[in-house]
């Protein structure tokens, strides 16, 4: 592990207030449900890289649900990094804003609990509140597998290089 700032998701609370400044990389999923770890293996791989910008924090969000607007609230851009159905061959990736995870006519009906809120519920809790981030990039790789194995698939693995180059690519250019 660098000397990078890596946040404990189980100690947020003890952080200090922040204005909207700088960027935060979250790291969504567990890693001991297959591919769902892929954040986080993108986030250690991030971890090494020695030329990051001071502002950048790197966290692991594991399986935030609403919870995760809190934490993106005090950032100027957040990226986020999950395992998720794209529609792809496992192991290809996306950068989605958004507006492509926001269901343009939610189904209010689908559930009861906020139990299961994932991504895209807290984008649309966010947007209806006004309270997200002005930048919001979300790199999903779409999974071979997500049952109770730790370890990633062969295209998750292979797909680590690309989407930390990707994610560089954004810091160093849109910095």
């Amino acid at each position: 592990m660098s000397s990078r700032e890596w946040v404990d998701p189980n100690a947020r609370d003890t952080l200090p207030s922040r204005t909207a400044t700088g960027t935060l990389i979250l790291a969504l999923g567990n890693p001991l449900r297959g591919d769902d770890g892929i954040g986080v293996a993108v986030l250690e791989a991030l971890a090494g890289e020695k030329r990051l910008p001071h502002d950048l924090i790197l966290q692991d969000g594991g399986a935030m649900g609403l919870e995760m607007l809190l934490t993106m609230q005090s950032y100027r851009r957040v990226i986020i990094v999950d395992a998720g159905n794209i529609g792809r061959a496992p192991g290809e990736w996306a950068r989605l804003r958004p507006d492509d995870l926001i269901p343009k006519t939610p189904d209010v009906k689908r559930r009861a609990t906020t139990h299961d809120d994932g991504l895209a519920e807290a984008l649309m809790l966010g947007a209806t509140l006004g309270i997200l981030p002005p930048e919001i990039i979300i790199y999903a790789v779409q999974p071979l597998e997500m049952g109770w194995l730790p370890g990633l698939s062969q295209p998750a693995q292979k797909a680590i290089p690309a989407v930390c180059a990707a994610i560089l690519e954004t810091v160093y250019h849109q910095h």
